[in-house]
């Protein structure tokens, strides 16, 4: 993908070791001109834990706000979510747009770049003041129940008479 002069792509898009970044919708070649350090982890759809980064490419309005719930109820509370559209093409997408439907979710922008020759953005984080209450999507999930082994616990001896009720009474049934 051409037009990645000047500063870095990632650190245009606030990308830092160890993030957690999704890519929707991107053209081609996009997550190879992201190329990221080893650390970050890209990944082409959403991830059920806390994502640092989103970059969600839009053609129409109706695109974005089919996304944009799903998206921020992922996001780490001080993550970004990045809007692209094409910056030279007829649609109903604007800055203005976007703005406004942030608003609406509890958001603001707070960056507005040339991706690249094809592609503009505008960065939305959560409002400084709704951060706390989100502050639960940064803590790690739990640890998977097929991850966890299974122990078996020793079991007693069984004594004469021993066992459940249910044997007990089906015992007597059949006398």
């Amino acid at each position: 993908m051409a037009g990645y002069q000047g500063t870095a792509l990632p650190k245009k898009l606030g990308i830092k070791d160890g993030h957690t970044v999704v890519v929707l919708n991107a053209p081609d070649g996009f997550e190879r001109a992201l190329d990221v350090e080893d650390s970050v982890k890209v990944y082409g759809q959403l991830r059920a834990a806390a994502v640092d980064v989103v970059v969600l490419f839009v053609d129409r309005v109706a695109d974005l706000e089919k996304q944009f719930g799903k998206i921020t109820s992922r996001m780490h509370p001080e993550g970004g979510l990045w809007v692209a559209w094409r910056k030279r093409r007829p649609s109903d997408i604007s800055e203005d747009v976007v703005r406004c439907i942030a608003r609406a979710g509890g958001m603001v922008d707070n960056k507005v770049t040339d991706i690249d020759d094809v592609w503009a953005g505008i960065r939305l984080v959560v409002r400084v003041e709704n951060r706390d209450a989100l502050a639960y999507r940064a803590i790690p999930p739990l640890v998977a129940l097929r991850e966890v082994r299974r122990t078996r616990r020793a079991t007693m001896p069984r004594a004469a008479g021993a066992g459940s009720a249910l044997r007990r009474a089906r015992a007597k049934s059949s006398r």
